[in-house]
Protein backbone atom coordinates (compact mmCIF):
# COMPACT_ATOMS: atom_id res chain seq x y z
CA UNK A 1 0.00 0.00 0.00
CA UNK A 2 1.20 3.53 -0.68
CA UNK A 3 0.13 7.11 -0.12
CA UNK A 4 -2.13 8.75 -2.73
CA UNK A 5 -0.08 10.43 -5.44
CA UNK A 6 -1.63 13.85 -4.72
CA UNK A 7 -0.52 13.60 -1.08
CA UNK A 8 3.02 12.62 -2.07
CA UNK A 9 3.14 15.64 -4.39
CA UNK A 10 1.88 17.93 -1.63
CA UNK A 11 4.57 16.69 0.76
CA UNK A 12 7.28 17.05 -1.89
CA UNK A 13 6.26 20.68 -2.47
CA UNK A 14 6.60 21.35 1.24
CA UNK A 15 10.20 20.12 1.33
CA UNK A 16 11.49 21.24 -2.05
CA UNK A 17 13.59 23.98 -0.39
CA UNK A 18 14.74 21.79 2.51
CA UNK A 19 17.92 19.76 2.25
CA UNK A 20 17.75 16.00 2.65
CA UNK A 21 20.49 16.25 5.28
CA UNK A 22 18.29 18.54 7.37
CA UNK A 23 15.34 16.16 7.08
CA UNK A 24 17.49 13.15 8.06
CA UNK A 25 18.94 15.02 11.07
CA UNK A 26 15.44 16.07 12.17
CA UNK A 27 14.16 12.52 11.72
CA UNK A 28 16.88 11.20 14.05
CA UNK A 29 16.08 13.83 16.66
CA UNK A 30 12.37 13.01 16.53
CA UNK A 31 12.99 9.27 16.77
CA UNK A 32 15.19 9.76 19.82
CA UNK A 33 12.63 12.04 21.43
CA UNK A 34 9.76 9.61 20.90
CA UNK A 35 11.82 6.66 22.14
CA UNK A 36 13.30 8.26 25.25
CA UNK A 37 10.76 10.76 26.57
CA UNK A 38 7.93 9.53 28.76
CA UNK A 39 4.51 10.06 27.18
CA UNK A 40 2.28 12.11 29.45
CA UNK A 41 0.37 14.06 26.84
CA UNK A 42 3.04 16.70 26.26
CA UNK A 43 3.87 18.07 22.82
CA UNK A 44 6.85 16.40 21.16
CA UNK A 45 6.81 18.61 18.04
CA UNK A 46 7.76 22.29 18.13
CA UNK A 47 8.57 23.49 14.59
CA UNK A 48 7.23 23.30 11.01
CA UNK A 49 10.28 21.32 9.88
CA UNK A 50 9.63 18.76 12.61
CA UNK A 51 6.00 18.48 11.52
CA UNK A 52 6.80 17.83 7.85
CA UNK A 53 9.57 15.39 8.80
CA UNK A 54 7.13 13.55 11.04
CA UNK A 55 4.64 13.46 8.15
CA UNK A 56 7.23 11.88 5.85
CA UNK A 57 8.17 9.32 8.51
CA UNK A 58 4.73 8.33 9.79
CA UNK A 59 1.98 9.23 7.32
CA UNK A 60 2.53 6.18 5.05
CA UNK A 61 2.31 3.70 7.95
CA UNK A 62 -0.65 5.42 9.62
CA UNK A 63 -2.46 5.72 6.29
CA UNK A 64 -1.93 2.02 5.63
CA UNK A 65 -2.96 0.88 9.09
CA UNK A 66 -6.15 2.98 9.13
CA UNK A 67 -7.12 1.95 5.59
CA UNK A 68 -6.58 -1.74 6.39
CA UNK A 69 -8.45 -1.58 9.72
CA UNK A 70 -11.30 0.23 7.97
CA UNK A 71 -11.47 -2.40 5.23
CA UNK A 72 -11.72 -5.15 7.86
CA UNK A 73 -14.41 -3.13 9.64
CA UNK A 74 -16.48 -2.38 6.54
CA UNK A 75 -16.41 -6.02 5.53
CA UNK A 76 -18.52 -6.74 8.62
CA UNK A 77 -20.39 -3.44 8.96
CA UNK A 78 -22.28 -2.59 5.79
CA UNK A 79 -24.48 0.26 7.03
CA UNK A 80 -24.33 3.75 5.53
CA UNK A 81 -21.76 6.12 7.02
CA UNK A 82 -22.00 9.72 5.85
CA UNK A 83 -20.18 11.77 8.49
CA UNK A 84 -16.87 11.25 10.25
CA UNK A 85 -14.77 12.76 13.03
CA UNK A 86 -11.01 12.19 12.96
CA UNK A 87 -9.85 12.61 16.58
CA UNK A 88 -6.18 13.44 17.04
CA UNK A 89 -5.97 13.89 13.29
CA UNK A 90 -2.27 14.79 13.30
CA UNK A 91 -1.34 15.67 9.73
CA UNK A 92 -4.47 13.99 8.36
CA UNK A 93 -3.43 10.39 7.62
CA UNK A 94 -6.70 8.78 8.77
CA UNK A 95 -8.83 11.26 6.85
CA UNK A 96 -6.82 10.68 3.67
CA UNK A 97 -7.25 6.92 4.14
CA UNK A 98 -11.00 7.11 4.76
CA UNK A 99 -11.51 9.54 1.90
CA UNK A 100 -9.92 7.01 -0.45
CA UNK A 101 -12.38 4.30 0.63
CA UNK A 102 -15.62 6.21 0.09
CA UNK A 103 -17.25 9.62 -0.36
CA UNK A 104 -18.29 11.52 2.76
CA UNK A 105 -20.89 14.19 3.39
CA UNK A 106 -18.74 15.79 6.08
CA UNK A 107 -15.44 15.10 7.87
CA UNK A 108 -14.23 17.01 10.93
CA UNK A 109 -10.56 16.77 11.95
CA UNK A 110 -9.72 17.51 15.58
CA UNK A 111 -6.06 18.17 16.42
CA UNK A 112 -4.38 19.89 19.38
CA UNK A 113 -0.79 20.36 18.14
CA UNK A 114 -0.37 23.70 16.35
CA UNK A 115 2.27 22.57 13.84
CA UNK A 116 0.40 19.37 12.92
CA UNK A 117 -2.89 21.26 12.72
CA UNK A 118 -1.47 23.81 10.29
CA UNK A 119 0.35 21.25 8.14
CA UNK A 120 -2.64 18.91 8.08
CA UNK A 121 -4.93 21.70 6.84
CA UNK A 122 -2.45 22.70 4.13
CA UNK A 123 -1.93 19.13 2.87
CA UNK A 124 -5.67 18.50 2.87
CA UNK A 125 -6.17 21.15 0.20
CA UNK A 126 -4.80 18.59 -2.26
CA UNK A 127 -7.36 15.98 -1.21
CA UNK A 128 -10.37 15.18 -3.40
CA UNK A 129 -13.50 16.46 -1.67
CA UNK A 130 -11.53 18.72 0.67
CA UNK A 131 -14.44 21.19 0.64
CA UNK A 132 -16.31 18.79 2.96
CA UNK A 133 -13.38 18.58 5.40
CA UNK A 134 -13.00 21.04 8.28
CA UNK A 135 -10.30 21.34 10.95
CA UNK A 136 -10.72 22.39 14.57
CA UNK A 137 -7.96 22.91 17.13
CA UNK A 138 -9.22 20.80 20.03
CA UNK A 139 -7.43 18.78 22.70
CA UNK A 140 -9.79 15.96 23.62
CA UNK A 141 -7.86 15.31 26.84
CA UNK A 142 -8.53 18.82 28.17
CA UNK A 143 -11.94 19.85 26.85
CA UNK A 144 -14.61 18.80 29.35
CA UNK A 145 -17.01 17.59 26.69
CA UNK A 146 -17.06 17.48 22.89
CA UNK A 147 -20.46 18.55 21.61
CA UNK A 148 -20.05 16.74 18.31
CA UNK A 149 -21.35 13.52 16.82
CA UNK A 150 -20.69 11.60 13.63
CA UNK A 151 -21.62 8.27 12.09
CA UNK A 152 -17.98 7.19 12.26
CA UNK A 153 -15.43 8.31 14.85
CA UNK A 154 -11.80 7.38 14.18
CA UNK A 155 -8.99 7.71 16.72
CA UNK A 156 -5.64 6.51 15.39
CA UNK A 157 -2.47 6.24 17.46
CA UNK A 158 -3.68 8.56 20.22
CA UNK A 159 -3.95 6.37 23.32
CA UNK A 160 -0.22 5.65 23.43
CA UNK A 161 0.27 9.46 23.61
CA UNK A 162 -2.24 10.04 26.44
CA UNK A 163 -1.47 10.12 30.14
CA UNK A 164 -2.79 6.91 31.72
CA UNK A 165 -4.97 8.93 34.09
CA UNK A 166 -6.92 10.38 31.16
CA UNK A 167 -7.40 7.29 28.98
CA UNK A 168 -10.74 6.23 30.47
CA UNK A 169 -12.11 9.76 30.19
CA UNK A 170 -11.08 10.00 26.52
CA UNK A 171 -12.55 6.56 25.79
CA UNK A 172 -15.94 7.66 27.18
CA UNK A 173 -15.82 10.89 25.14
CA UNK A 174 -15.17 8.93 21.96
CA UNK A 175 -18.17 6.67 22.61
CA UNK A 176 -20.39 9.69 23.29
CA UNK A 177 -19.36 11.21 19.95
CA UNK A 178 -20.21 8.05 17.99
CA UNK A 179 -23.57 7.64 16.27
CA UNK A 180 -22.81 4.34 14.51
CA UNK A 181 -19.21 3.10 14.47
CA UNK A 182 -16.13 3.82 16.62
CA UNK A 183 -12.77 2.71 15.23
CA UNK A 184 -9.60 2.75 17.36
CA UNK A 185 -6.18 2.02 15.83
CA UNK A 186 -3.03 1.65 17.95
CA UNK A 187 0.53 0.30 17.47
CA UNK A 188 0.89 -3.46 17.16
CA UNK A 189 2.59 -3.90 20.53
CA UNK A 190 1.64 -5.91 23.63
CA UNK A 191 1.15 -2.70 25.63
CA UNK A 192 -1.17 -1.16 23.02
CA UNK A 193 -3.07 -4.43 22.66
CA UNK A 194 -3.76 -4.58 26.39
CA UNK A 195 -5.21 -1.06 26.17
CA UNK A 196 -7.39 -2.27 23.29
CA UNK A 197 -8.34 -5.39 25.25
CA UNK A 198 -9.56 -3.30 28.19
CA UNK A 199 -11.63 -1.13 25.84
CA UNK A 200 -13.07 -4.23 24.18
CA UNK A 201 -14.23 -5.66 27.49
CA UNK A 202 -15.67 -2.34 28.68
CA UNK A 203 -17.51 -1.93 25.37
CA UNK A 204 -19.14 -5.35 25.76
CA UNK A 205 -20.02 -4.63 29.39
CA UNK A 206 -21.74 -1.37 28.41
CA UNK A 207 -23.84 -2.87 25.62
CA UNK A 208 -21.73 -2.21 22.52
CA UNK A 209 -21.09 -4.88 19.89
CA UNK A 210 -17.67 -5.78 18.49
CA UNK A 211 -17.45 -5.43 14.71
CA UNK A 212 -13.79 -6.43 14.32
CA UNK A 213 -11.29 -7.95 14.81
CA UNK A 214 -12.94 -10.27 17.34
CA UNK A 215 -14.90 -13.36 16.30
CA UNK A 216 -17.27 -13.26 19.28
CA UNK A 217 -19.07 -10.92 21.68
CA UNK A 218 -17.24 -12.07 24.75
CA UNK A 219 -14.04 -11.76 26.78
CA UNK A 220 -10.88 -12.03 24.66
CA UNK A 221 -9.60 -15.64 24.93
CA UNK A 222 -5.93 -14.74 24.52
CA UNK A 223 -3.73 -15.25 27.60
CA UNK A 224 -2.13 -12.22 29.26
CA UNK A 225 1.26 -12.90 27.67
CA UNK A 226 -0.10 -12.98 24.11
CA UNK A 227 -1.52 -10.31 21.84
CA UNK A 228 -3.47 -9.85 18.62
CA UNK A 229 -2.38 -7.57 15.80
CA UNK A 230 -2.69 -7.07 12.06
CA UNK A 231 -0.08 -5.98 9.55
CA UNK A 232 0.14 -4.01 6.33
CA UNK A 233 3.09 -3.61 3.95
CA UNK A 234 3.84 0.02 3.11
CA UNK A 235 5.74 1.24 0.08
CA UNK A 236 8.63 3.60 0.84
CA UNK A 237 9.48 6.35 -1.63
CA UNK A 238 13.04 7.66 -2.07
CA UNK A 239 12.82 10.44 0.51
CA UNK A 240 11.20 8.10 3.06
CA UNK A 241 14.03 5.60 2.59
CA UNK A 242 16.67 8.30 2.84
CA UNK A 243 15.58 9.98 6.06
CA UNK A 244 15.00 6.62 7.78
CA UNK A 245 18.32 5.32 6.45
CA UNK A 246 16.51 2.25 5.15
CA UNK A 247 17.54 -0.19 2.43
CA UNK A 248 14.24 -1.95 1.75
CA UNK A 249 11.64 -0.29 -0.52
CA UNK A 250 8.92 -1.18 1.98
CA UNK A 251 8.16 -1.50 5.68
CA UNK A 252 5.66 -3.66 7.54
CA UNK A 253 3.42 -1.77 9.94
CA UNK A 254 1.94 -3.82 12.77
CA UNK A 255 -1.17 -2.41 14.40
CA UNK A 256 -3.96 -3.29 16.81
CA UNK A 257 -7.49 -2.03 16.31
CA UNK A 258 -11.02 -2.22 17.66
CA UNK A 259 -14.26 -1.40 15.85
CA UNK A 260 -17.52 -1.24 17.83
CA UNK A 261 -21.16 -0.31 17.28
CA UNK A 262 -24.45 -0.26 19.19
CA UNK A 263 -26.12 -2.12 16.30
CA UNK A 264 -26.46 -5.89 15.92
CA UNK A 265 -23.52 -7.20 13.94
CA UNK A 266 -22.15 -10.44 12.50
CA UNK A 267 -18.46 -10.92 13.24
CA UNK A 268 -15.98 -12.79 11.09
CA UNK A 269 -16.01 -16.55 11.76
CA UNK A 270 -12.22 -16.83 11.97
CA UNK A 271 -9.30 -14.42 11.88
CA UNK A 272 -5.58 -15.16 11.47
CA UNK A 273 -3.55 -14.27 14.58
CA UNK A 274 -0.05 -14.96 13.22
CA UNK A 275 1.40 -15.08 9.73
CA UNK A 276 0.73 -18.49 8.17
CA UNK A 277 3.66 -20.86 8.65
CA UNK A 278 4.40 -22.35 5.24
CA UNK A 279 6.13 -25.72 4.87
CA UNK A 280 6.38 -28.18 2.03
CA UNK A 281 2.86 -29.26 1.18
CA UNK A 282 1.12 -27.61 4.13
CA UNK A 283 0.33 -24.32 5.87
CA UNK A 284 -0.20 -23.95 9.61
CA UNK A 285 -2.37 -21.07 10.83
CA UNK A 286 -3.19 -19.84 14.32
CA UNK A 287 -6.76 -18.55 14.40
CA UNK A 288 -9.27 -16.83 16.59
CA UNK A 289 -12.30 -18.88 15.50
CA UNK A 290 -15.74 -18.25 16.98
CA UNK A 291 -14.11 -16.90 20.12
CA UNK A 292 -11.60 -19.74 20.59
CA UNK A 293 -7.88 -19.92 19.83
CA UNK A 294 -7.17 -22.82 17.49
CA UNK A 295 -4.38 -24.01 15.23
CA UNK A 296 -5.17 -25.56 11.87
CA UNK A 297 -3.15 -27.30 9.18
CA UNK A 298 -4.20 -26.92 5.56
CA UNK A 299 -2.59 -29.29 3.08
CA UNK A 300 -2.25 -29.26 -0.70
CA UNK A 301 -5.20 -31.64 -0.87
CA UNK A 302 -7.40 -28.60 -0.19
CA UNK A 303 -6.12 -26.94 -3.35
CA UNK A 304 -7.99 -23.62 -3.44
CA UNK A 305 -7.93 -23.06 0.31
CA UNK A 306 -4.23 -23.92 0.43
CA UNK A 307 -3.42 -21.36 -2.31
CA UNK A 308 -5.54 -18.68 -0.65
CA UNK A 309 -4.22 -19.03 2.89
CA UNK A 310 -0.58 -19.07 1.72
CA UNK A 311 -1.09 -15.48 0.54
CA UNK A 312 -2.90 -14.21 3.65
CA UNK A 313 -1.56 -12.06 6.50
CA UNK A 314 -2.18 -11.95 10.21
CA UNK A 315 -5.38 -9.97 10.69
CA UNK A 316 -7.12 -11.40 7.62
CA UNK A 317 -10.42 -13.16 8.12
CA UNK A 318 -11.24 -16.62 6.79
CA UNK A 319 -14.75 -17.62 5.84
Amino acid sequence: MKLPEELNLAIQEKVENVSLATLRKTAKELSNRYQTEERKGQSLLQTPIEAITYAIMRMPATFGAVATAAQYTFKQYTGKLGTMIDVGAGTGSATWAMNKLQQWEKITCLEREEEMYQLGKELMQYCSGHEMITWEKIDITCKESIEKQADLVVASYIFNEIDDRKKEEVWQKLKNMTSKVLLIIEPGTPEAFHNIKRMQQEAINSGWKIIAPCTMQNTCPLPEDDWCHATVRIERNKIHKYIKEADLPYEDEKFCYLAITKEDITTAKARILRHPYIESGKVTVKLCENGEIVEKIITKKEKERFKTIKKMNCGDCIE
